[in-house]
């Protein structure tokens, strides 16, 4: 029996949530030179080796300088066919983390990391979940990780208590 293998490009999609004043918020950034790419949340290409989580994580480090990040938990995946990559298929992984930082908004560049993004200026900004205005269908699990964030959260709340 012969098998055969797809090449995809492995991508990895954050959820960074945090308590604000107005309740839970997720964070999203704009492109700055690009306002035309809409609203979305920080992701990017996996590197050899890494997994879809530690993508999420070095992706919004990366994208948007948020500090103090901590890996909640993997949500699900996407396959889509594209055709703006080297790969006929790719899949999203996305995750959910939260973070301690507490700027509302703040201004970042991309720094040098090798991966097409480099100086990319990005504004980046903590929403209300039902205000983020996130586009391009980037929000398609995000109902499903803000209750599992609560859950987390209040587990660890009754355990230092």
């Amino acid at each position: 029996m012969s098998e055969r293998f797809l090449k995809f490009r492995q991508r990895g999609t954050a959820y960074v949530l945090r308590e604000g004043p107005s309740g839970t918020e997720v964070l999203v950034m704009l492109h700055v030179d690009r306002p035309e790419d809409g609203v979305q949340v920080p992701g990017g290409g996996a590197r050899p080796g890494e997994t879809p989580g530690e993508t999420a994580m070095r992706e919004a480090a990366e994208e948007t300088g948020v500090r103090n990040l901590v890996f909640g938990e993997v949500l699900g995946s996407k396959l889509m066919k594209v055709d703006w990559v080297a790969y006929d298929y790719q899949v999203n992984t996305y995750s959910w983390m939260t973070t301690t930082d507490p700027r509302d908004a703040w201004d970042h560049t991309v720094p040098h990391t090798g991966d097409g993004d480099d100086g990319l200026r990005m504004r980046a900004e903590f929403r209300p979940i039902g205000d983020s205005g996130i586009d391009w269908g980037l929000d398609w699990l995000l109902e499903f990780a803000v209750p599992r964030y609560l859950a987390r959260r209040e587990a660890r709340d009754s355990l230092s208590a």
